[in-house]
């Protein structure tokens, strides 16, 4: 029985929290707390949204600004063809690959029936 004891220690007890005891009260209290973190996140959320939001009309105002300083043409904003364009070029180094209209299994296939 000693051996037993020294290989398979017993765990001990943990004492038993009031948590069981938990009223309707304290749950509710929870809860409204959850709902004041979630409204204050909400709130912190929009006025950083807000923030940047005014930020980014200021740049464009002062961009507008110069540009009309110096004479400069507005900058097209960027369509849907020009983004695709720009996904295929890659970095810009090196040659480019030849695209393989064949995959190359049937490639290798070809060249053993030859």
């Amino acid at each position: 029985m000693m051996m037993l004891k020294m290989f398979m220690p017993s765990m001990p007890k943990i004492p038993e929290t009031e948590k069981k005891e938990e009223s309707a009260e304290s749950r509710e209290e929870a809860q409204e707390q959850e709902r004041l973190k979630a409204a204050e996140a909400k709130r912190v959320e929009k006025e950083r949204i807000e923030k940047y939001q005014k930020l980014k009309g200021e740049a464009k105002d002062t961009r507008a600004k110069y540009r009309e300083k110096y004479k400069l043409d507005a900058t097209p904003e960027p369509s849907d063809e020009d983004e695709e364009t720009s996904d295929e070029e890659g970095d810009g180094f090196g040659s480019k690959k030849k695209e393989v209209d064949e995959d190359p299994v049937a490639q290798a296939k070809a060249m053993a029936e030859k």
